[in-house]
């Protein structure tokens, strides 16, 4: 799914500042002033009206009661971004008109956890037999995780973002529940928040919170539903397992044969690799040595891919790697770009594009006190970054590093990342010294061009951002 996305930051930018006056005006108000607007019809939908829970010994019930939040009639989509990193999280509802289009209107920030979803979008009340309430909790919505089709009309796919993520340099995501499908607060997987309830039977009510109902013009019956909930005694030792859900993926284009050398591929065609700052460090200390522990993020702007692929002849443990070139989605030329390697490492056994970034920690002079020895990664879309981009890609055929960059046995292995996604890795480096002392790191330069060997070709040369693991 794609819509006109020309002006859509401008705009956002010039409305942002609404979010503070909406925040201040009644949800009826808003309702009222909506109602001849054309845009989603919200439901809460039960998926069953008696569902029974395990209880072992005096442990928590976990209760998801099932009730799903559908939109009906229309998409219910959210664009959530900031313009820099100065600024902050603003979100917006595109609203799809019946007669094609769509209008932009501006919600206020205060509705937002971040890139996380929204804040307390629903409340449950849970009553015993004799209704007294006896808990009681509120629930945030990622309107993208997990969604199931809610009528038999609806589309056969959803096009949007599956998730809502939150890396610390996030620029901005796409939220949306399509027409005729629904998702669940609590993941849909029948596992929501830990409650203490006795053996009975309770009813468990769902009701999605002010300033919702206002905001998104629900109706009073749209806006809760209830479920019967029994609490039984486990069978066995540890009560029911969670559920688990396999997300398919999509099958990788075919390549066309013959592709054609690029030695000068064309600049809409390479893709834009950005390096982003190291976050979440926290240091360590393990016998003798000092230990740096960060998170670091190579994300792929511009309108093109970053496709490198390995491929093995006569048993080499080593395998050639080539970038491919796409422009406007027509794959159009390769490269030689250095070689791949397994890594047998149990937190690895897959295989490493070489030579792709190194990271060096800097003293207090700004001088190098240590120089990561890894220099190869197994690279795969972990982080949405921007989902504006034009050319972003809302669901990747693979979302993180679990069956990714193949296996001892592999022939050939895509190492892929799309527009719009950063590849974040977690990684840990020993210093030196037995001293602790406080370093900035500094990412290397990695000038690398389409023909030198062990680099891939780049729309900017930028630096990379990664260290010794």
């Amino acid at each position: 799914m794609r819509r006109p996305r020309r002006g859509l930051r401008s705009a956002a930018t010039a409305i942002a500042g609404l979010g503070l006056v909406a925040a201040t005006v009644p949800g009826a108000a808003l309702a009222g002033a909506r109602q001849a607007d054309q845009g989603p019809t919200v439901k809460l939908i039960a998926a069953q009206n008696v569902i029974t829970v395990q209880k072992q010994g005096n442990q928590r019930v976990f209760l998801d009661p099932g009730v799903w939040v559908a939109s009906l009639g229309s998409p219910l989509e959210f664009d959530v971004q900031r313009v820099t990193y100065l600024q902050p999280v603003t979100i917006t509802q595109v609203i799809h008109l019946p007669g094609g289009g769509t209008r932009i209107r501006a919600l206020p920030r205060s509705l937002l956890n971040g890139f996380n979803g929204l804040r307390d979008f629903v409340r449950l009340t849970v009553k015993n037999s004799k209704g007294t309430v006896v808990a009681r909790e509120r629930a945030g919505l990622c309107p993208a995780f997990n969604p199931e089709r809610a009528t038999p009309d609806s589309p056969a796919t959803s096009p949007y973002p599956q998730f809502c993520t939150s890396n610390p340099f996030q620029k901005a995501d796409v939220w949306g529940i399509a027409k005729g499908w629904a998702v669940d607060p609590f993941g849909g997987f029948g596992f929501g928040p830990g409650l203490r309830l006795a053996l009975g039977t309770y009813r468990v009510t769902m009701s999605i919170n002010r300033p919702y109902t206002g905001l998104l013009h629900v109706s009073p019956a749209s806006a809760t539903a209830s479920v019967t909930v029994r609490v039984v005694k486990a069978a066995g030792c540890c009560g029911p397992s969670r559920p688990q859900r396999r997300v398919p993926g999509r099958p990788l284009p075919s390549l066309p044969r013959n592709i054609p050398i690029l030695a000068n591929p064309p600049r809409a065609a390479l893709p834009d690799l950005v390096p982003l700052p190291s976050w979440g460090i926290i240091t360590g200390r393990l016998g003798h040595h000092d230990f740096l522990n960060f998170g670091a993020t190579v994300w792929v702007g511009g309108n093109s891919p970053l496709d490198v692929e390995g491929f093995r002849s006569n048993g080499s443990p080593i395998m050639k790697a080539y970038q491919y070139f796409w422009r406007n989605g027509r794959l159009i030329g390769r490269v030689r770009a250095g070689t791949m390697g397994f890594d047998s490492a149990p937190s690895h056994t897959h295989w490493h594009f070489q030579q792709f970034a190194q990271y060096r920690l800097l003293n207090s002079a700004k001088a190098v006190a240590v120089r990561s020895q890894k220099v190869g990664f197994c690279i795969a879309p972990t982080d949405a970054v921007d989902m504006l981009l034009p050319s972003a890609v809302w669901q990747p055929s693979q979302i993180g590093f679990f069956g990714a960059c193949g296996s001892p046995a592999s022939l050939w292995v895509q190492e892929y990342m799309p527009v719009g996604w950063g590849d974040t890795t977690s990684s840990s480096c020993r210093a030196r010294r037995s001293t602790s002392q406080t370093c900035p790191m500094a990412p290397t330069t990695s000038r690398s061009s389409p023909t030198r060997r062990g680099c891939c070709a780049r729309a900017t040369w930028a630096t990379t951002s990664r260290c010794a693991g």
